[in-house]
């Protein structure tokens, strides 16, 4: 009868305890040199190119770069988000990975480092952007000073973490987390 009691005890314990989702990493290379050229400036346009790679789970991922800086898109409609016109001010580059944070299987956010400098043999940085992907949407949530930051990755999975379920691409504006000033922004 007792061993009863604790099994019925147990399940209502079980029962009571909120369900935690699971979120992980998954990594992907941003290799724009095994990535498809989809579209590229013309004669007089300017120079800017914009590649579609293949992200975590066969995502599509759009890759653009123009004025020497880079965006970012995911999805059919990558193109068309917000998060692929949204451009850091100095020059930069993206990092050879972008770290996919996945809760139950669906995307939430993606962190990649952006390498950053202000000019020919100036003041150079890395800085981690991290962006909501919510189907259609795409926006940047947080920005990390990875240099002005000990423990700077883990900052960036915490913010995703914290931040994409709550954090609106059409009304809210991407936050600092942490100590920054270290790399150009």
């Amino acid at each position: 009868m007792i061993r009863y009691f604790w099994v019925f005890v147990a399940g209502l314990i079980g029962f009571s305890l909120p369900l935690q989702a699971r979120t992980i990493s998954h990594y992907t290379d941003t290799d724009v040199s095994q990535c498809r050229v989809v579209d590229q400036a013309r004669e007089g346009e300017g120079e800017w190119i914009t590649f579609r790679c293949r992200g975590y789970g066969g995502m599509d991922v759009y890759i653009s770069e123009a004025d020497l800086r880079f965006s970012v898109g995911y999805g059919r409609s990558g193109q068309n988000q917000k998060s692929f016109s949204q451009r850091l001010a100095p020059f930069n580059t993206i990092g050879k990975k972008m770290e996919w944070r996945v809760e139950d299987g669906r995307v939430i956010a993606t962190i990649l480092r952006y390498y950053t400098e202000t000019g020919s043999g100036g003041r150079k940085g890395q800085i981690l952007v991290v962006t909501k992907v919510d189907g259609d949407r795409a926006c940047h949530m947080a920005y990390v000073d990875a240099l002005a930051n000990h423990g700077a990755n883990e900052m960036a999975q915490d913010a995703a973490d914290r931040l994409a379920h709550s954090f609106s691409c059409e009304t809210d504006s991407p936050i600092h987390v942490g100590e920054r000033g270290v790399s150009p922004f």
